[in-house]
């Protein structure tokens, strides 16, 4: 059943993704099973979905009508019909035109699929982003003391590279690759501070118990991360998400990197924006 629910009519790389669509991929892995099958053919074959009645996407999916309609008010939807009509006008709205990639053998193909993922991973975190909470943190940042980065793996670097960028606009930043240092790291940390967490799965548990250990400091927490329903979640103040594209090539990790990078850089600009308006301010 699950290679019908997979195979028919993707979403085309000339399609912006829907906000009902990037939604998804952040709550799919707390989803129950039957739901995450609901989830996966919305995602995979959303031209079928708008086109076929609950009793259809039910037996594609492997459950029952009747789950399908509590699927669609579990995301915040009263029904079907609803979700339907929300998905069809964002598809409209995010159609753009054709592009010519010029394909030609394995090699190119691979290089036009890892830099068009790394380009709609940018593209989908834009549109996704809640500014007002964006902006908030980065004022949060510019009034903050101390300024800690949190990560795990490769994330770990991305957060190191990220504290250059703040250092060098005028924060008190600090981040280490070793969790000791990390949970350390956040034992310091007093209400005057901000601490944010790097990482794709937002899972990590040493990562988890440091941004928590900063939490119960009183600093203000913020995950970074592609997925609401996380260990990161539950000890962020704030959350900030990613949305990368739900198919990659394998080892590819490049479209949540430029993802974080460009997140942190976003942040670093702003803040020291802010901070630069309220010291002007000051001098008056």
């Amino acid at each position: 059943m699950s290679s019908i629910v997979a195979a028919n009519s993707r979403l085309s790389a000339d399609l912006g993704t829907p906000a009902c669509l990037l939604n998804l991929r952040t709550i799919l892995p707390s989803l129950p099973e039957n739901h995450a099958r609901i989830a996966h053919f919305v995602m995979l074959n959303p031209a079928e979905f708008l086109d076929v009645d609950a009793r259809r996407i039910g037996y594609l999916c492997g459950t029952s009508e009747a789950t399908v309609v509590r699927f669609c008010q579990r995301i915040g939807y009263r029904g079907l019909s609803e979700m339907k009509k929300v998905l069809a006008r964002e598809l409209a709205a995010n159609l753009v035109s054709s592009r010519v990639t010029g394909k030609v053998g394995r090699e190119n193909s691979v290089l036009d699929h890892v830099f068009s993922d790394c380009v709609q991973a940018i593209g989908d975190t834009l549109s996704g982003i809640n500014r007002s909470r964006f902006n908030s943190i980065a004022n949060a940042i510019a009034r903050c003391e101390h300024l800690y980065l949190l990560g795990a793996g490769g994330s770990a670097h991305i957060a190191q590279v990220a504290a250059l960028n703040f250092l060098s606009v005028g924060f008190q930043t600090f981040a280490f690759v070793d969790p000791i240092q990390q949970l350390a790291a956040a034992k310091l940390a007093t209400a005057r501070d901000v601490a944010v967490a790097v990482t794709y799965s937002g899972n990590q548990s040493e990562v988890a118990e440091a941004l928590q250990t900063a939490k119960k400091k009183q600093a203000l927490c913020v995950g970074i991360t592609s997925f609401q329903h996380s260990l990161i979640s539950k000890s962020s103040h704030e959350l900030l998400l990613m949305f990368i594209p739900a198919e990659t090539l394998r080892g590819q990790t490049g479209a949540h990197r430029v993802a974080q990078i460009a997140l942190l850089d976003a942040l670093a600009v702003r803040a020291a924006e802010v901070k630069g308006s309220s010291n002007r301010a000051r001098k008056r």
